[in-house]
C-alpha cells in the first residue's frame, strides 16, 4: 500500500509539472469498441467477433501494397527517407500540384494535432461543427485553446452556423467532410461560400479521411476551394480504403507557405518505412481502390435495407459507415448485439443516445447484423 500512496504521490507530482492544457487532458482510455479483435474476442468470451465499430476496410490493402511491405523487411534497420519524397511526387502528380505542397504524417491524427501545434496560442478559438471526429477538440484543448462546438442542423453542417461562431480569437475552423459520425456533406458550392467569407487569417482545415468513398457528385473537394484561398489544409489519410489503418500514413495538401509551417513543427522520421512502401503501392493500385469504392457502396445499400426491415432509420451516408435510429436507448440495442459477437460504435459519445455507428463490412457479416437487429 505504502508502494502505491509513492508512486500516486510522484504521478501527481508530475502532472503539477505539466503545462496547464496538459495536465487537465484525459489520457485515451479504450472501450470495448476500441479494442483489436483479438482483445474483444478475449472480453467477450467468443472465438468469432465481427468488428463494426472503427470504420475500418473489411478487406484489407492491396495485395500489392502487402508486397511492397514485405520487400521492406529486410530494411528495418536503415532509416527512412525523412519526408517520404517518392510517395509526396506520386500524389501531387495525380492530385496536380507541386510535391511541396504535400506532407507525410503518422495518420490524419498526426495532421490534426501538428495544425493545432503550429497555429494556436492559448486562448484561441477553434469552430468545430458538432457531432464530429474528437480529436480536433483534443488537440485544440492540448494547445490551451478553446474549442467553439456548432451544432449540426438536420445531421448536416451548416456554413451559415460556422461563419457566424467566428469572433476575433478565431484561428482555426476544423471541417469532417463526409463528417464522422453522420457520414453527411457539404457541397461544393457550401464550401466555396465558406472558403470565400471566411477571414483569411483563419486556418480551413477539411478532414477528407473518407472523401475516396463518395461517389455523390455534388460532394465538395477541398482541392477544388485550394485556388481561391491560401489558408486551406486537406486532410488525408491511408487507414481507410486504402486498409492500412495500422501502418498510420497520412498527408495533407496545401499551399507551400502552410505546408512549410506544417513541415518545421513535424518531427522527422515520423512516417515508417513500411508504411511509406505500402502507401506507395496502394496509391498507384487505382483498380483495388476502384474495387473497395464500388463493394463499399453495395454493402451500404444492403445495410439501409436490413435497417429498414428492422424498423430503423438512418442518415443517408457518402462513408464506409452509417449513423442508424435503432428508436429505443442505444445502449441497450449495443449490449445484445456485444452478446451475439457483433460490435459497433454507440452514439452516446456523440451525444447521439438512440444511435449506432456501423461500419459498413462485409455482406454475410452484415447479414448477420441484421438478424440480430430484427431481435432488438
Amino acid at each position: 500500500m505504502d508502494r502505491i500512496n509513492t508512486f500516486s504521490a510522484r504521478q501527481t507530482a508530475a502532472l503539477g509539472l505539466a503545462r496547464p492544457a496538459v495536465a487537465h487532458l484525459q489520457p485515451f482510455e479504450p472501450e470495448l469498441a476500441d479494442l483489436p479483435l483479438e482483445k474483444m474476442k478475449a472480453e467477450l468470451g467468443q472465438d468469432r467477433v465481427i468488428k463494426l465499430s472503427f470504420n475500418e476496410n473489411p478487406y484489407g490493402p492491396s495485395p500489392r501494397a502487402v508486397e511492397a511491405m514485405q520487400r521492406e523487411l529486410t530494411q528495418l534497420h536503415l532509416y527512412q527517407d525523412s519526408k517520404g519524397d517518392d510517395l509526396r511526387r506520386a500524389i501531387a502528380a495525380d492530385l496536380e500540384v507541386e510535391p511541396e505542397q504535400v506532407i507525410l504524417t503518422n495518420g490524419a491524427d498526426e495532421l490534426i494535432f501538428l495544425t493545432a501545434f503550429a497555429f494556436l496560442e492559448p486562448g484561441d478559438e477553434v469552430i468545430i461543427p458538432t457531432p464530429t471526429f474528437g480529436q480536433y477538440r483534443a488537440s485544440s484543448l492540448a494547445m490551451g485553446a478553446r474549442p467553439v462546438p456548432v451544432a449540426l442542423t438536420d445531421f448536416r453542417i451548416d456554413v451559415e452556423t460556422i461563419l457566424q461562431a467566428v469572433s476575433s480569437c478565431t484561428k482555426i475552423v476544423f471541417l469532417c467532410n463526409p463528417n464522422n459520425p453522420t457520414g453527411s456533406f457539404i457541397s461544393q458550392e457550401e464550401l466555396d461560400y465558406l472558403s470565400r467569407r471566411l477571414p483569411e487569417n483563419i486556418v480551413l482545415a477539411i478532414d477528407e479521411a473518407y472523401i475516396d468513398y463518395v461517389t455523390d457528385p455534388s460532394c465538395a473537394l477541398g482541392l477544388r476551394s485550394l485556388a481561391h484561398r491560401e489558408n486551406l489544409l486537406i486532410i488525408r489519410t491511408f487507414s481507410k480504403i486504402h486498409g492500412l489503418a495500422a501502418a498510420r500514413v497520412g498527408f495533407g495538401i496545401s499551399h507551400v507557405p502552410l505546408i512549410e509551417a506544417l513541415q518545421r513543427a513535424r518531427l522527422p522520421f515520423n512516417v515508417n518505412r513500411i508504411g511509406q512502401a505500402g502507401a506507395l503501392a496502394s496509391w498507384q493500385d487505382k483498380a483495388y481502390t476502384d474495387t473497395m469504392r464500388e463493394l463499399n457502396t453495395a454493402n451500404r445499400e444492403y445495410l439501409y435495407t436490413l435497417l429498414e426491415s428492422a424498423g430503423m432509420s438512418y442518415i443517408p451516408s457518402q462513408t464506409n459507415f452509417v449513423l442508424a435510429d435503432v428508436k429505443q436507448d442505444a445502449a441497450a440495442v449495443f449490449r445484445q448485439l456485444a452478446e451475439a459477437g457483433i460490435i459497433v460504435r454507440s452514439g452516446a459519445g456523440y451525444g447521439l443516445y438512440r444511435h449506432l455507428r456501423i461500419t459498413v463490412g462485409r455482406k454475410e457479416d452484415l447479414t448477420r447484423l441484421g438478424e440480430v437487429l430484427r431481435r432488438c
